[in-house]
């Protein structure tokens, strides 16, 4: 990924501009060039009966991963998450290392550890098969191997 997180950090809050959304549709764009429609956030979107990320994330290519782990999560993931209502009404996109970028409601956009009370409020992850499996690759080495290594002299 080429596009520095940091560069999402401390936008102003703007329904319907510089929002959740928003800030999501420019770091896919620009991280992965992905491009996500802009919906427009009725006044009660929020409500139970409107479920508006449900609704769209399939149009946009995404699927979804409804049985996921911390540890399996990937990069570039977008974790829908439900603030103060049944259905999912915020996104989160995950960094890697344990944290989230987002942007609430009447706050700047952040960066934060992806801690117990996001996770708690996550309710199911979406990933887009375009966007590449970011995870840090480890060699595949044991320990019989690193010892041969080390004492073959």
């Amino acid at each position: 990924m080429s596009v520095d997180p940091d560069n999402y950090v401390g936008i102003p809050f703007l329904m319907g501009v510089r929002d959740c959304l928003g800030l999501t549709r420019r770091y896919y764009a620009e991280a992965f060039g992905i491009n996500i429609t802009d919906y427009a956030r009725p006044v009660d979107w929020e409500s139970p009966v409107i479920d508006l990320i449900r609704a769209c994330y399939e149009r946009e290519g995404f699927e979804m991963v409804t049985k996921w782990r911390e540890k399996d999560l990937r990069p570039g993931d977008l974790l829908c998450m439900s603030i103060g209502e049944g259905n999912a009404n915020h996104l989160a996109i995950y960094l890697g290392g344990g944290e989230i970028l987002h942007h609430l409601a009447g706050r700047r956009s952040s960066r934060e550890p992806y801690r117990d009370f996001w996770r708690t409020l996550t309710c199911y992850v979406l990933r887009h098969p375009d966007v590449p499996d970011l995870r840090p690759v480890y060699p595949d080495t044991t320990i019989e191997e690193l010892l041969r290594a080390r004492y073959a002299r």
